[in-house]
């Protein structure tokens, strides 16, 4: 134990200090700073541990950084993306894959919700109800990845297209030797601007490439984003110019 915060105890190990905040995650506005000022600690990355809520109530276990294409509508800032840390998380997404338990997906989740903070973040959740966030199983398999992932190094990119839990980009990511940071779903395409994609590679890592789930896109919304990425120098590319890992 090496202080409290929010009159929980704080925890740490070798490697991670383990904090508890009170309250919605999503809406826990620089709680990166409130940490700093009152413990006086220092970190490079946040893992927020935390549970996944959707309609279609699938039984899933995710990553994804976090940010608003749009409206600021669950915590966070208007068309504000939040530092990610694209080789930390997209191995997260290999070891929960590895940790995967029976009857759950994995998959990324497209860059979404709050809160706002300036150290590179990402989320892994469970899904999608009280059932499977009351699951013992899925918490180690989340526990697990956590303590076991460490950072491998690849090229950058932002992912794009496809539904919610970017179904190509998981299989990408699951495949080839690419980190991904900030991902845009094709609901998102239409508050995604020059401004925005150029936010989104700087805090991906600085990323000078991006992959376009092209089957997951309109003609329109291709046409689109692939003049944006042009103008800002951004190199599309497909599975062909990765190595597999």
């Amino acid at each position: 134990k090496v202080g409290v915060f929010q009159n929980f105890p704080v925890y740490k190990s070798e490697r991670y200090y383990m904090v508890h905040i009170k309250g919605p995650k999503i809406y826990a506005e620089n709680v990166d700073r409130d940490i700093r000022e009152k413990l006086g600690i220092k970190f490079e990355n946040i893992i927020v541990a935390s549970k996944h809520r959707s309609k279609a109530e699938l039984r899933s276990l995710t990553v994804h950084p976090i940010g608003n294409w749009g409206k600021a509508e669950l915590g966070g800032r208007e068309k504000c993306v939040v530092l990610t840390n694209p080789h930390l998380m997209t191995q997260a997404l290999r070891i929960l894959k590895k940790n995967q338990i029976e009857g759950y997906s994995v998959s990324f989740e497209a860059t979404h919700h709050g809160p706002y903070l300036e150290t590179p973040t990402f989320f892994i959740e469970i899904g999608s109800t009280e059932n499977e966030w009351r699951d013992e199983k899925a918490g180690e398999a989340i526990a697990r990845t956590i303590m076991e992932v460490e950072e491998r190094r690849y090229a950058p990119a932002l992912g794009i297209g496809g539904g919610h839990y970017m179904p190509r980009i998981t299989d990408v990511a699951l495949k080839y030797q690419i980190s991904f940071g900030h991902m845009i779903p094709r609901y998102a395409m239409g508050f995604i601007d020059e401004d925005i994609v150029r936010r989104a590679c700087k805090k991906s890592d600085d990323c000078q490439i991006a992959y376009i789930h092209r089957k997951g896109l309109k003609g329109e919304e291709r046409r689109k984003i692939e003049n944006i990425l042009s103008s800002l120098g951004i190199k599309v590319v497909s599975s062909k110019d990765l190595q597999e890992l």
